[in-house]
């Protein structure tokens, strides 16, 4: 927070010099040359800079930045004097180029600090101190014109510099956050779709400001006449533009994050510079035009900064060293570059066009900045996937949404596959449906019935596996071979035994996971049976057991209703029911992992499984990197309503599972878990435990 308020001090401070030093040498129609220029000269020395960038880092080339840029100030201090009109094209650039890379540089330095959940949680702090950094910058600007003068002021800029750099040493002296696996980071750093939105979002921004600040430029030269009137004034302006950002960060950034969200907070600035460029062309005034320009100096630097630099954090590091500067310095001068050509074009015109033209543009180039601020939001989310796509889970396991090619999440506790359980649904159908159509049961098979009554309730195993075996079996018996599930070595055959009877027996085994009379280990394997099973009686019974007591029957029933409604997911309950349910678990206290990933498999109900899949691995992983990316890509997926709760909850690492004595198969599961390149979706596994 220091850092920043330091060095858009600093900007601030280089811009009110800078625009005081070359207006009251210069003439405004001069502008627009020495503005091409700086775009020009500055492609040379970004491309340099992202070459260093890329090969040392923002640690070690911030802080130097910073130091080159003291000397400058010094330099053009002492040669002011005996080459003013060098000095002051020469303090143009060196503000105009050397202000941007130095701000790109410390950004660069913050986004490998902290992962996409906590940036967007810690910028608006950190973009409140910049604008309070600038504040300041703005009065020690006017007060130093005041009392001394503008060659002085070269002197106060360069100690800001110097200050800047010693606290961006000490930034990048803290410890980094893990850019993610190094695959990810050494892919060949490629200009995408998402980058090339961000550049010509850069761009258009840089433009509109550009044509705005000619307008009020051109309309100050006229109404001041000295350097120190004119550095006196930009100082005040940018000073109250400073004090406007600040309490707009303070006080409104916060709130509109939650309401808007980053997508809507990045569309703010534009949308408020289309209105405000529209009334400005339509009634041109010192007034009109200094309320569009200080709305832009007001916005850029709080809510639009805190929306956009948070775009950067899912990139790869090496990605995001070797193209930040080019967008933020580059492209930036080239939307000055081309505002700059087209202001020199207007200039040809007559007084009138170069009064209202500059403002017109302005407009269109806001609007065009709004549609590419909604467009950068939809690459957001994209690249937050991507991001924790490649870091957590391979695409393989997670992405494929194709019900018949899921086999692995369908697999039943006999190990068949998808094409054989539908064959023994059609044929237990088939059989019920030969027994509905057959004569009253004669006397020889009710005594058979009352004799496998009997054997279900005796105690040879062998007699009760023989009668669980039979490939269909009575439904009347259901009752007598629910108890089984309990037992180790006959779970199996009384999961197929139950599969076989069918849609009948769906009643009974709803009310077995609802009560808390049968044992735990009954309860929880009954999603097992209806798992195999499909239709709306057993989306009804399996909805039914998410509000069940127990956590095990819970998350079993949710798992085996992703499975149940792959084929139809208009079956499922509604998204609020779904939300009302993760929210209920909440309620009953700190999330263990069984209840992190219950609510997970509950979300899948509603959302994209793939995506929260993603999310889960993600936040199971200790990289810092990793879990800040799951929970911004989380955010970014659920609705308002329950948004805050979830994530807030989700955010703490979940408590160690309660129970302390763990068969072989749980401590096998669990020392597979801990291997981050094992993790696979949630899914039923193939044992009933």
């Amino acid at each position: 927070m220091l850092t920043a308020a330091l060095a858009i001090a600093h900007q601030v401070a280089g811009k009110s010099l800078r625009e005081g030093l070359f207006l009251s040498i210069f003439k405004v129609q001069d502008l627009p040359k020495v503005m091409l220029g700086s775009a020009l000269f500055a492609i040379p020395i970004v491309l340099l800079v992202s070459r260093l960038m890329t090969r040392h880092g923002p640690d070690r080339l911030t802080p130097l930045l910073f130091v080159v840029s003291a000397g400058l100030s010094l330099t053009e201090y002492l040669l002011l004097p005996v080459a003013a009109h060098a000095i002051a094209l020469t303090v143009y650039l060196h503000v105009s180029i050397g202000g941007a890379l130095m701000i790109s540089a410390f950004w660069s330095l913050v986004n490998e600090r902290l992962d996409p959940h906590a940036m967007k949680r810690a910028v608006g702090r950190i973009t409140a101190s910049a604008t309070l950094g600038g504040l300041l910058g703005g009065v020690a600007m006017e007060r130093g014109a005041h009392w001394f003068d503008a060659r002085s002021t070269l002197l106060l800029v360069g100690g800001i510099c110097l200050l800047s750099a010693a606290c961006s040493q000490r930034l990048a002296a803290t410890e980094s956050t893990s850019s993610g696996p190094a695959s990810r980071v050494q892919e060949p750093v490629k200009f995408s779709g998402y980058l090339w939105t961000l550049a010509l979002l850069v761009s258009s921004t840089a433009a509109a400001s550009a044509f705005a600040d000619f307008a009020l430029k051109q309309a100050a030269q006229a109404r001041f006449g000295s350097a120190e009137s004119l550095v006196r004034f930009f100082a005040v302006f940018y000073t109250g533009g400073s004090l406007l950002s600040f309490l707009l960060q303070a006080f409104v950034s916060r709130p509109l994050f939650d309401t808007l969200g980053l997508g809507g907070t990045l569309a703010v600035s534009p949308a408020l510079g289309v209105g405000l460029g529209a009334f400005a062309s339509l009634s041109p005034s010192f007034g009109s035009m200094g309320a569009l320009r200080g709305a832009d100096l007001a916005l850029g630097p709080s809510l639009f900064r805190s929306a956009f630099e948070p775009l950067f954090t899912p990139l790869p590091s090496a990605t995001k060293r070797a193209t930040k500067s080019l967008i933020d310095v580059v492209f930036d001068k080239g939307g000055d570059a081309a505002a700059s050509l087209a202001i020199l074009l207007v200039s040809l015109g007559t007084p009138l066009l170069i009064e209202r033209v500059p403002l017109l543009l302005s407009t269109f180039a806001f609007a065009l900045a709004l549609l590419l601020s909604l467009r950068a939001r939809q690459g957001y989310v994209a690249e937050l996937e991507a991001s924790l796509r490649a870091g957590t889970v391979s695409v393989e396991a997670v992405e494929v949404e194709d019900p018949a090619a899921r086999l692995t999440l369908s697999a039943t506790t006999l190990g068949i596959d998808r094409d054989k359980l539908r064959a023994e649904i059609e044929r237990a159908r088939a059989d019920r449906a030969a027994r509905a159509q057959a004569a009253p049961p004669t006397a020889a098979e009710q005594e058979k019935l009352v004799a496998d009554v009997r054997m279900l309730l005796g105690h040879d195993l062998t007699a009760i596996r023989s009668v669980l075996s039979r490939p269909s079996l009575d439904p009347r018996l259901a009752a007598f071979v629910i108890p089984h599930l309990a037992s180790d070595q006959l779970a199996k055959a009384a999961l197929s035994a139950l599969r076989s009877m069918g849609p009948d027996v769906v009643g009974q085994l709803a009310d077995v996971m609802l009560s808390s009379s049968p044992p735990l280990a009954v309860r929880r394997r009954v999603p097992h049976v209806l798992r195999a099973l499909r239709g709306p009686r057993v989306v009804s019974a399996l909805t039914r057991a998410l509000g069940a007591e127990a956590l095990e029957v819970r998350y079993r029933a949710a798992l085996a209703l992703a499975e149940v409604t792959q084929e139809d997911r208009a079956l499922l309950p509604d998204s609020k029911e779904v939300f009302a349910l993760a929210l209920s678990e909440l309620e009953r206290g700190p999330l263990s992992q069984d209840a992190s990933d219950h609510v997970f498999a509950l979300l899948s109900l509603s959302l994209t499984r793939g995506s929260m899949e993603l999310v889960r691995q993600g936040l199971r992983t200790d990289d810092r990197k990793l879990r800040g990316t799951a929970l911004e890509y989380l955010e970014s997926l659920l609705p308002e309503a329950v948004r805050s709760p979830l994530v807030e909850a989700l955010a703490e690492r979940p408590e160690p599972r309660g129970d302390i004595s763990r068969t072989e198969t749980q401590l096998l599961d669990e020392l597979k878990r801990s291997i981050r390149a094992d993790f696979t979706p949630q899914a039923l596994a193939g044992d009933p435990d």
